[in-house]
């Protein structure tokens, strides 16, 4: 394996070339520090796979601020994919992790690579920060903020709202192939099945009893084996689902909704689906919440044991992991859950 540190755009970039010549090139940009990634590289270079991995603007080793969200905006990850394309007589793949993720689908919407594979996205601002009922994810957001440093005002996450239907009518022009794998233990499971089901291409899911962390998950042998059939020109599509006892089932896995007897759209509310386990205490399979009549759940994947088993439960409040609403709740709305 040979090793190179480069500045592209004035950002730090850390290349990781095989032996040879590679017959395929992996870029990624993280705020998560590209340096670390020589382990994963190992792993690529092995199979004759280049990984190119840039720090994002204001991130360890690239000088500026960090604007989580807005840094798309600026011509970074074109013109990364751009220096990657003057020396790569291979195809070129753009490849992201959570933040990652969003930075690979920013980019792939500006300047087309040869394919795009991404793992639990996490692609923008309000996604991130709100519910698609528009309730604000306190825990996960106010940690995230204060692990990396932010110096963006909380009043912008407070704020900011989703783009569901831009980034879909963004992804449905894209016609290279996407690999999207993605956990129903995720916070952004609902995206990872979003963004495969409105892209434009040749479009693969892998979806399983996956957290955030992707435990379990196989990620690069998973890549491996879609990247082999794309550059076999017979791209793999489709969905692959996997539940908690090993079962696999194809096609797009069913959704859950929460639909509630109210015409109520100032009050959230807050659901969690819950089954019961061999111990017989009872894990959380779902949640959300919404302002309104619908709360979205995202993808819910039950064994036949645990569809028997599980439990809806509607509430006023889930704090911390939702912010608390200021406006005073009445009874419970009648409630039923959709899982199609």
């Amino acid at each position: 394996m040979r090793t190179r540190h480069v500045r592209v755009s004035g950002l730090s970039t850390h290349v990781w070339l095989p032996d040879g010549v590679p017959h395929a090139v992996l870029v990624a940009r993280t705020p998560y520090g590209a340096a670390q990634h020589a382990a994963e590289a190992a792993g690529w270079t092995a199979h004759g796979i280049a990984l190119v991995v840039q720090d994002v603007r204001g991130r360890h080793g690239s000088p500026g601020d960090f604007v989580p969200y807005r840094e798309h905006l600026l011509d970074d990850g074109p013109e990364l994919l751009a220096w990657v394309r003057t020396w790569a007589d291979a195809p070129v793949v753009l490849l992201g992790t959570s933040y990652g993720a969003h930075a690979a689908v920013a980019t792939a919407t500006v300047s087309l690579p040869d394919a795009v594979a991404v793992a639990v996205p996490a692609l923008g601002l309000g996604e991130t920060a709100r519910t698609r009922g528009r309730v604000l994810q306190l825990a996960s957001r106010l940690g995230w903020w204060l692990t990396h440093g932010v110096r963006r005002p909380w009043s912008d996450v407070v704020e900011a709202r989703r783009h569901d239907a831009e980034r879909a009518a963004a992804v449905s022009r894209l016609t290279c192939p996407l690999l999207a794998i993605g956990g129903t233990d995720d916070f952004f499971a609902h995206d990872t099945l979003d963004l495969w089901s409105c892209w434009g291409g040749p479009a693969r899911l892998d979806l399983g009893p996956w957290d955030h962390s992707l435990h379990g998950a196989r990620r690069a042998r998973r890549i491996l084996s879609w990247l082999e059939s794309v550059l076999a020109g017979a791209p793999h599509d489709g969905a692959t689902v996997t539940d908690r006892s090993g079962h696999e089932t194809t096609g797009p896995p069913p959704r859950g909704t929460v639909r509630l007897a109210t015409d109520d759209e100032h009050t959230p509310w807050c659901a969690s689906l819950t089954v019961r386990t061999p111990d017989g205490s009872r894990r959380e399979v779902a949640h959300g919440a919404a302002f309104g009549d619908l709360i979205t759940l995202g993808p819910v994947v039950l064994t036949p044991d645990e569809r028997v088993s599980a439990r809806l439960s509607v509430r006023s409040d889930d704090f911390p992991r939702y912010a608390r609403s200021r406006r005073p709740h009445g009874p419970v709305p009648d409630h039923h859950l959709e899982i199609a």
